[in-house]
């Protein structure tokens, strides 16, 4: 692997050469409507979150925690996060703030970028070393691209200084087996796992294919999913696991990974929902046929 590498190679790689490549698709109004975001609208916009970022203060090196579930600005904010050359540590959106404040000090956040306004309530005044909290459901984003705008700041700099060796993520356990443990890796472990992951499910990840994401991305699962679908081009929808029944049928996912239990939520409120339109027998014949 290339000593420069790292995990925005991908996505400049397609802003360049695949303009038009739809990486993400976005929802709104809780999932009503989508909107397709190309490569090279991602990558705007990744970049002026970035600007914000530096323009707040953040420098290369800095550890910046990302405490939200899965959602389309989570994955806008861990880019961002990396292109101002910082680093991601992820908190799970369900973590106490007993759990939340041992991250924060263990880790050295000195930014926090929360989802709710309770839960950047929650996070304020943990640890003396934060000095910024943003939230995504208050404007958060708007805000840092507004911050940025004007900011004398090279994020392209800043994006090509980062090496393979260099810490890309913090990622901490939920804390259900004790106080949540740290695990440091690099943009070279990132792209490792990925580039080893690919060639062996040609049939579900590659350029056309969909995958509906809805597992935490505070785990490294899901994180490996997300950067997987940027090397490959697979676009990505996010998604509220309680409404994938209603998700579903719009996205249309060629790929959905989830453990046995929610799949078989998804079948029974299918089920439930051709019963109640007096086909519940076409169903079940539908299934056996499957």
């Amino acid at each position: 692997m290339p000593d420069e590498d790292n995990t925005l190679t991908a996505l400049w790689d397609a802003a360049e050469n695949h303009p038009s490549s739809i990486l993400y698709m976005r929802s709104f109004d809780e999932g009503a409507t989508w909107q397709d975001v190309t490569s090279v609208q991602f990558r705007d916009q990744v970049v002026a979150v970035a600007r914000g970022l530096a323009a707040a203060g953040v420098q290369p090196g800095d550890r910046v925690a990302l405490m939200s579930a899965t959602r389309y600005e989570w994955t806008l904010l861990d880019y961002a996060i990396w292109a101002a050359g910082a680093v991601t540590v992820t908190i799970y959106e369900t973590s106490s703030a007993d759990q939340a404040k041992w991250i924060l000090e263990d880790s050295g956040a000195t930014a926090v970028v929360a989802e709710t306004p309770e839960m950047a309530a929650m996070v304020e005044g943990l640890s003396a070393d934060v000095k910024h909290v943003w939230t995504i459901d208050e404007g958060g984003v708007d805000a840092l691209t507004a911050l940025g705008a004007d900011a004398d700041v090279d994020i392209e700099e800043r994006r090509k200084s980062r090496r393979s060796g260099d810490l890309a993520t913090i990622v901490y356990t939920s804390g259900t087996t004790g106080r949540p443990k740290g695990c440091m890796l690099t943009h070279g472990n990132l792209l490792n796992d990925i580039r080893n992951i690919i060639p062996e499910v040609p049939g579900v990840l590659y350029d056309g294919a969909r995958m509906l994401l809805f597992l935490s991305l505070a785990h490294v699962l899901a994180r490996i999913l997300q950067i997987a679908g940027m090397e490959s081009r697979t676009t990505i929808a996010h998604a509220d696991r309680t409404k994938l029944t209603a998700v579903m049928p719009v996205v249309k996912p060629t790929t959905l990974l989830a453990i046995p239990r929610v799949f078989e939520k998804v079948y029974a409120g299918a089920y439930q929902k051709a019963v109640d339109g007096g086909k519940g027998g076409l169903f079940e014949k539908a299934a056996v046929v499957a």
